[in-house]
């Protein structure tokens, strides 16, 4: 599932829905309605979002497009990735993918960036993942850190720490925590607060 963006700031993931088909071959997709308030700024107000994607999978190999569309025109964003994922028989998780950034009222094909995730559990409930990614034409990169704490069945809770370079300006650091209510298997509410601090609600299914 599509899960990183160009942005510094990490978006709530998508829930995903998938149909297998013959030999090994799935395709998924998911969508998301996010509010946030005072995101570009104090006293900016609420921003709001609409987003979704389609992916297909056939032995671990993936491909797929991931889109946005905002109140705020020069937010719009279309994502074209693709990669590999996959998980050792100890519970590691690796993605391995390359994703092209495209904002189509704000200067059209932005740049791509190779991205690399690793997942480990540890316990029953806890699970710890490192996210990077690298922009090679621009050479910048950011790396994430999250931990993630799955309660129960309906609640989950996030932590995420993250560095990112910004082209002729200093490095961001920033972090955001949030809770997860799953409303059925396909959809579920979270609120996050981030760095600015910001707040946000997404809906996802």
């Amino acid at each position: 599932m599509h899960a990183q963006t160009r942005s510094c700031s990490r978006g709530s993931p998508v829930l995903r829905d998938n149909v297998a088909f013959a030999e090994e071959t799935s395709v998924y997709g998911g969508a998301e309605v996010e509010l946030t308030f005072d995101e570009l700024g104090p006293d900016t107000g609420t921003t709001s979002y609409l987003s979704g994607y389609l992916e297909f999978e056939r032995r671990h190999f993936y491909a797929g497009i991931w889109g946005q569309v905002a109140n705020d025109e020069a937010l719009s964003e279309l994502d074209v990735y693709l990669g590999y994922r996959n998980k050792t028989a100890a519970g590691l998780s690796y993605d391995f993918g390359y994703t092209r950034y495209i904002y189509p009222n704000d200067g059209g094909d932005c740049c791509g960036e190779l991205t690399v995730s690793l997942g480990v559990p540890i316990g029953d409930k806890l699970t710890a993942t490192l996210d990077l990614a690298y922009d090679p034409a621009g050479s910048l990169g950011n790396a994430y850190v999250e931990v993630a704490y799955q309660a129960s069945e309906k609640f989950g809770l996030s932590a995420n720490y993250g560095v990112c370079e910004i082209e002729d300006a200093p490095s961001e650091q920033e972090w955001d925590s949030g809770v997860t209510y799953s409303l059925t298997d396909e959809t579920a509410v979270d609120l996050v607060i981030t760095t600015d601090p910001i707040m946000s609600t997404a809906t996802s299914g």
